[in-house]
This record gives structure tokens, C-alpha cells and sequence, in this order.
């Protein structure tokens, strides 16, 4: 197998990992109330995959029940990113380790492909958390 078709595999998960990052950021700030990205965005851009997702977990703890659907679908959005993560750590230490097979590297296409799919879930996500966001501050409103 030759070197670059690993290159750019490998290079492909890595952009998707950030893009991946960038999506839990912006379902970070859909949650947040509205202020300058100023304020926001060094905040966010120093948190690390693993502080996002606990942080989104509480956030939809926090605007949800627990049995509620779409927090029930979120979570499993969540963990799934979660996998793909982990994956990519193995894929990027076995990478640099030993010369993949062709098997292995179309296992990775397959899972650039996943990737992909999930961070067209963000929006909608970010969507319903900025959403929720909002009814939860009315409700809050109303009862004042």
C-alpha cells in the first residue's frame, strides 16, 4: 500500500475530528445565553472533546427530562461521537506504527464516511438545544 493513500486517510479523519469538535462547540453556544462571541468563543475554543461532551450532557440534563426523546437521541449522538473518536485515536497511533492493509483502509473510508454523517447532525442539534433554550427562558419569564 503506498504511503500517501495512508496520508490521506489519515489526514481526512483528522479534519473530520475537528470538524467533529467545532460541531460540540456549536452546540455549546446554542446554549448559551446571547452575548458577544467574544466572550464565548475563547471559552469554548480551549475545551477539549472530553469537557465537551460532559458539558453537553449537563446542559441537556439541564433543559430536558430525562426520558424525553429528543435528550434520549442527543445522548446516543453524543456516544457516537464518543466511538468516533476513540477509533480515530486508534487509527491515527496503529497508523503511525505499521503499514495498514487495504482491508483496514477501506474500514477507514467506510468510517470517514460515518464521520461525515454525524457532523451533518450538528445543526439540527444545535437548532434544538438553542430552541429549548429559548421556551426554558420564556417559561422562566412567565412564571416571574
Amino acid at each position: 500500500m503506498e504511503e500517501n493513500e495512508i496520508y490521506v486517510v489519515v489526514g481526512e479523519v483528522m479534519v473530520l475530528s475537528a470538524r467533529i469538535e467545532a460541531c460540540l462547540e456549536s452546540c455549546i453556544a446554542a446554549c448559551l445565553p446571547e452575548t458577544s462571541p467574544i466572550a464565548s468563543e475563547p471559552v469554548l475554543r480551549r475545551l477539549n472533546f472530553t469537557n465537551q461532551v460532559a458539558i453537553l450532557h449537563e446542559l441537556a440534563h439541564g433543559l430536558y427530562d430525562r426520558r424525553d426523546a429528543t435528550v434520549v437521541a442527543f445522548r446516543r449522538w453524543l456516544r457516537r461521537l464518543k466511538r468516533i473518536r476513540e477509533r480515530r485515536n486508534d487509527l491515527v497511533h496503529q497508523v503511525l506504527r505499521v503499514a495498514r492493509s487495504r482491508e483496514e483502509l477501506g474500514r477507514w473510508k467506510s468510517e470517514i464516511e460515518r464521520m461525515r454523517e454525524e457532523c451533518e447532525q450538528a445543526p439540527r442539534w444545535a437548532q434544538a438545544l438553542r430552541t429549548r433554550q429559548l421556551i426554558r427562558g420564556q417559561s422562566h419569564l412567565d412564571e416571574c
